[in-house]
Formats: C-alpha cells, structure tokens, sequence
C-alpha cells in the first residue's frame, strides 16, 4: 500500500509538470495563449512616455507582449546609468538612446545590419540612418584618429545598432503667448531679426518678464541652434562656408552682423539673469514657468514645454528670423534624425524587443500614436496619415525640408568645425559678451587673430 502511495504521488508529480511546462508554453509564443513576456524600455525623455505608452498599448493588443517603460533623467544621470547597465550586462530589452554610432556602446547592442532589411528601411524619411549607420568616412577617419576607442576602429561601414524613432530640428524660438498679447502685440512670427529684438524689448517693458532665455551654459549651444542660420541666410551657404574654412574673417562688416545679434540682445539686457548658469533642461522649464517670455529650442523642444505643464495653445512657434537684408529670407529646417531604438545584445527576448521597435518605428499606427503622444515628428514617412497627427504637430511635420536644403550643404563642414580650435575659443567669447566683459568687435577680432596663429602654425 504505501508503495502504491509512493508510485501515485510520482505519477501526479510527473503530470503537474506535464500541465506546468504546457501552460509555460504561452509564455515564449503569446499568440498561443497563457502569459505574455514583458519587455523592458529604457528612456530619459519623460515628454516621450506617454507616445510609448500609447504604441505599447497597440503591441500589447496585436502580439499580447507587454512593455514597461522606466525613465530616468537628467541626460547626464541617463548616459551614466546605461553605461553602468552595459558593463554590468545588465541592460533592458529596449533601449531608447540618442541617434548616433560610434558610441562605445555597440558591444552591448544587437547589430541590426542583417537583421532590418530594405522592406523596412526605405519607410523611413529621407537620410533618417544617416546618423546611426556607420559610413566610410567614420571608418577612414577613427583609423587614423589616435583617439579613436577600439570600438570605433573595429566597426564597419554599412553596419547600425539601431533604428530611427524621430526627426527634428533646431533653430526654433518659443513665445509665450499669453505674455505677447498682454504686450498688446501679435503672437505671430517676426519677419525680421530686428522684428524679434523689438518685439523681445517690447514684452519685457510691458510685462517686466525678462525676455530671452537658452541653454547659455553651453557655449556652442547658441552657434548650433540660431548663429549658423543666421549666417547661412545672410550670406547663403558659401559665407558660412568660407568661414569654417577659413576664407573669410569673422569681422568682416559681411559677418560679424550675427555675433552683434547676440550682442544687441546682451547690451539691451533682454536676456534672463543667470542665463549662463543655465543648461537647456533649465531654460526650458525657465520658461515653462513663465519666467522668460521667449525661448530658444528645436522642433523637440514642443513636447518638454507640454509635459512641463504648458499648453499648446499659450504657445507660439517660430524659424529663426532673418537680418535684414539676408540672401535667403526665410528659414526652412532641414530634419535629422533625432533618437533611435536598440535592442540589449544580452536581451533574453530579442526576438521580441527587436519586432517591437520595428514596429514602433516602421508602422503606420504606432508612428501616429506614438508622435501625438510624445508631440515629435516619427522618422517614419507616414504619408496621408498626417492628418491623424494633432494641428500644430501636423504644421511642424510640414516646416521640414523634403529637399536637401541651405543647412545641408554647410552640414559636413560644421561636423569638423571643431578641429579648427579658433571657434572653441570663439564661443567662450560670446559668452563674455553675455556677461559685458567683452564687446562684439574684440570676440570678433579675437578669432580672426586666433584663426591666423593657428594657420601659420599648421594647426
């Protein structure tokens, strides 16, 4: 009898197993039922959560494999917590991450090169990989760079880690709305940079709100984002040109009119107290909170503003203006790609953290839903589904250059402009003019002494 007992607890052992490696079953093949797999989702863009969550949710309901999405901010606590993850193994199924290569991260990633065919890849708006694929002038330049990680020297040309979420662009000023009007002026875009000063003077007078604010404690970040298009317009492509390459003076009457910009806002005291103390996640909530009436950002900068508690109704958006008398009169933003989707090498759900992000990034549905979510134009051509994205994103969407525009033929020359030290030292300039410790012809004359010293010494 008791052996009897012994041989029926077996034989129920052996079919609870049965039952139980059934039942885990669903769990590697969802569309057969039982529990789904999780997948985890990396990401510091907390305006981009709800467009996550809104393109999960269509996953969820098409594949049953749900995805948890963390956040962590600020930029530089985000780059430190991947890294840690990537030395550790320890990084999430999905990672969301700037659109770049190159980035000593590629050891950790699923090489995408064999895996995402044409079938996918030409869905996506014009030069959208441009920046994740890895091309043969990288190559060529990591090997003879002696500062090139061994990362770098060991990729290939034609080789990416990931696929591109969203495009964007800089050179866009935001105005508070509600601020302008209480002016008694119009929120509508300036046509004129010397439109903008005075309209900048004017708010500040009538509201005492400071005027301007942006990112200043970067010293480039003013070059990158309103300097150079406004050289590019008021001297066409060739001017800016001449000067990365050292044709051209920077104090010439022809060039120095866009350091006075920035000197005309400094010496009119338009710009918000403390602005070199202030990283762009700060100038953004500076103004979010009303302490600035007009901010200087991109085509992304929409989506912070919002989750910051704006609303898109208080808000006015705007090109860079031109000075007058530019050669071009009107901005239009050339898009690049702005972040990417990867997928952890170590994932044990590749398979299906990679068919997530092709369809976050290549599907129609998810493209919409995750663009009117996070409020930022997909990488993915959606065509007539435009008019599914929300009115103001749906206009963003058609600022951006179909054709290579002015930007892009000055683009390869300022990706090398900082070999040329001249500029480094240039910005630091500029931002002693903010502070009036420096006149705009002393900055000016400063990098063309510099620039001179550098030539002749071969540098």
């Amino acid at each position: 009898m008791k052996k009897r007992m012994h041989v029926l607890t077996a034989l129920l052992l052996i079919s609870a197993l049965i039952v139980s490696a059934c039942s885990s079953g669903g769990k590697d093949n969802p569309s057969k039922g039982g529990d789904s797999k999780t997948l985890t989702l990396w990401t510091w863009k907390v305006a981009y959560v709800p467009g996550f969550e809104a393109a999960a949710k269509l996953y969820e309901q098409k594949t049953g494999v749900k995805v948890e999405i963390e956040t962590f901010t600020p930029d530089d606590t985000y780059r430190q917590k991947i890294q840690a993850a990537a030395n550790s193994k320890t990084l999430p199924d999905v990672i969301h991450y700037w659109a770049t290569n190159g980035d000593s991260l590629e050891t950790s990633l699923l090489e995408l090169t064999d895996k995402v065919g044409d079938d996918t890849l030409n869905k996506y708006f014009g030069p959208s990989m441009d920046p994740i694929r890895v091309s043969q002038m990288q190559v060529d330049n990591w090997a003879t760079n002696k500062d090139a990680t061994n990362v770098q020297k060991g990729l290939k040309a034609g080789q990416f880690y990931g696929l591109p979420l969203d495009i964007g662009g800089f050179f866009t000023f935001y105005g508070n709305k509600k601020l302008i009007e209480q002016a008694g002026l119009k929120a509508e875009a300036p046509k004129t940079w010397e439109d903008f000063v005075t309209m900048i003077e004017t708010v500040q007078k009538e509201t005492n709100v400071p005027g301007l604010v942006f990112g200043a404690k970067l010293p480039d970040l003013w070059e990158n984002w309103a300097g150079s298009a406004l050289q590019i317009m008021l001297n066409g492509p060739e001017g800016y040109i001449d000067l990365l390459e050292r044709k051209a003076q920077m104090n010439d009457p022809k060039n120095i009119r866009v350091a006075e910009a920035l000197g005309t806002l400094a010496d009119k005291g338009l710009l918000m107290p403390g602005i070199l103390s202030t990283d762009i996640d700060g100038a953004d909530q500076a103004f979010a909170s009303g302490k600035a009436a007009f901010d200087l950002g991109g085509s992304f900068t929409m989506s912070t503003l919002l989750a910051m508690g704006m609303n898109s109704e208080d808000i006015v958006a705007f090109p860079v203006p031109p000075l007058k008398g530019s050669k071009i009169d009107k901005w239009e933003t050339d898009p690049f790609t702005l972040t990417m989707m990867s997928v952890s090498k170590d994932s044990k759900n590749a398979d299906e953290a990679l068919d997530f992000i092709k369809f976050l990034t290549a599907d129609a549905d998810a493209a919409v839903a995750f663009s009117n979510g996070a409020y930022t134009v997909s990488a993915l051509k959606i065509g007539d589904r435009s008019k599914d994205l929300s009115p103001a994103l749906k206009a963003m969407q058609e600022s951006f250059a179909t054709e290579p525009g002015p930007y892009s033929k000055v683009q390869p020359y300022i990706d090398y402009r900082g070999a040329n030290k001249e500029w480094e030292e240039f910005f630091q300039s500029m931002q002693a003019v903010i502070e009036k410790k420096m006149t705009v012809d002393q900055a000016t004359k400063k990098f063309d002494e510099r620039m001179k010293s550098l030539q002749a010494s071969g540098n």
